[in-house]
C-alpha cells in the first residue's frame, strides 16, 4: 500500500503538471496517518495511559509530601516555641487547604462549565475528570500513608474508613469510565473542606477569638449545608430512586458508602456546633489535640507525656 501511494506522488513519473506535484506533501502526510492507524495498538495506548495517571498520582503524592516538609521547615523557624505535635498539626491542615483549594476550583468549574455530570451522573465520561479525580486520589493515597507512618491510625479510623471508601470509589471510575458525574458531585465537599481546615489553622495560631473567625465559623457551617449535606443527600436520593444505568450490584454500595459519607458530614456539623458559638455561644478556646472536630489524633498515654 505504501510503494502504490508513493509511486502515485513520485515526482519521477513523468507528470509534471504543478497541481499535481502540488498534491506531493499532502499525500505523504496522508500516508504517514494511514500507516499509524494501521500500526495502532489499543492494548498498548491503554497500558500508557495506565502509566500516565499513575505517575501523575504519584507526582500529586510527592508534592504533597514535599510541601509537608517545607511547612514543618518554615514552623521550626517561626515558631521554635510549638510543640512538635503542634506543629504537625498545623503542616498537616496546610496540606489539606492546598488540596481542598485545588479540587474545588476544578470541580466547581467542571460542573460550570459542562452539566453532563448532572445530568448523567453515571453514564457520562470525561477523561479530564480523571484527572480532577487523580489529584484527590493522589492525596488521599498520601495522608492515609502518612496517617499510619506517624503511628496515628488507631486514633483515626474514620479518616481510614473515609480515604479508603473514597480510594475505591476512584479506581471504580478508571476502570469503567462510569461515574464521572458522581465523583464531581460528590467532590463539592471541598469547597467547605478549605473553610473547615482554615478553622483549624486559625485555632492553632491563636485567632480563634477574632471577629474574622466568627465570620468564618458562620459562612463555615452555611457552606457545610450547601457544600456537603445537598449534594450527597442529592446523590443518596439519585441512587436509591434512578441510578441511571447503574446496576444495582454496584449502586447498593455505593449507597452504603454515601450513608457513611453522611454520617460523617453530621458527625462534622454536630461538632462544630457544639464548639463554635454558632447560636451566639462564646467560641471555645480548643488546644492543639481539640482543633480537629473528628476528636485528637493522638492516644491519651501521648498527651500525657
Amino acid at each position: 500500500f505504501r510503494r502504490f501511494l508513493s509511486t502515485c506522488i513520485s515526482p519521477n513519473i513523468g507528470c509534471e503538471s504543478a497541481s499535481f506535484s502540488s498534491l506531493s506533501l499532502p499525500l505523504s502526510l496522508l500516508v504517514s496517518l494511514v500507516e499509524l492507524s494501521i500500526s495502532f495498538d489499543p492494548a498498548a495506548a491503554m497500558q500508557s495511559d495506565m502509566y500516565v495517571k499513575a505517575a501523575f498520582c504519584t507526582a500529586v503524592g510527592v508534592f504533597m509530601r514535599w510541601e509537608y516538609l517545607k511547612a514543618q521547615q518554615v514552623l521550626k523557624e517561626k515558631k521554635p516555641d510549638w510543640s512538635d505535635n503542634k506543629k504537625r498539626l498545623f503542616a498537616v491542615r496546610v496540606v489539606s487547604v492546598t488540596h481542598a483549594t485545588v479540587s474545588a476550583i476544578l470541580v466547581v468549574f467542571s460542573l460550570l462549565l459542562n452539566n453532563n455530570y448532572v445530568k448523567e451522573p453515571y453514564e457520562y465520561y470525561s477523561y479530564n475528570a480523571q484527572f480532577v479525580f487523580l489529584w484527590s486520589m493522589g492525596y488521599f493515597v498520601y495522608d492515609l500513608f502518612d496517617m499510619i507512618y506517624h503511628g496515628e491510625a488507631s486514633n483515626s479510623k474514620e479518616y481510614l474508613l473515609h480515604h479508603s471508601l473514597v480510594i475505591t470509589v476512584f479506581s471504580i471510575i478508571m476502570a469503567t469510565g462510569k461515574l464521572s458525574g458522581f465523583a464531581m458531585i460528590a467532590l463539592l465537599v471541598e469547597v467547605q473542606t478549605v473553610l473547615l481546615h482554615t478553622r483549624s489553622l486559625l485555632h492553632l495560631a491563636g485567632y480563634a477569638q477574632t471577629q474574622f473567625f466568627k465570620l468564618l465559623v458562620r459562612t463555615n457551617m452555611t457552606m457545610l449545608f450547601l457544600f456537603r449535606h445537598i449534594p450527597i443527600t442529592y446523590l443518596i436520593v439519585y441512587m436509591a430512586v434512578n441510578g441511571g444505568n447503574c446496576p444495582w450490584l454496584l449502586r447498593i454500595p455505593l449507597l452504603g458508602g454515601l450513608g457513611f459519607i453522611e454520617y460523617h458530614n453530621t458527625h462534622l456539623t454536630y461538632s462544630m456546633f457544639k464548639t463554635d458559638g454558632i447560636f451566639g455561644g462564646e467560641v471555645v478556646q480548643l488546644g492543639e489535640d481539640d482543633v480537629d472536630p473528628l476528636g485528637a489524633v493522638r492516644s491519651k498515654e501521648e498527651k500525657a507525656q
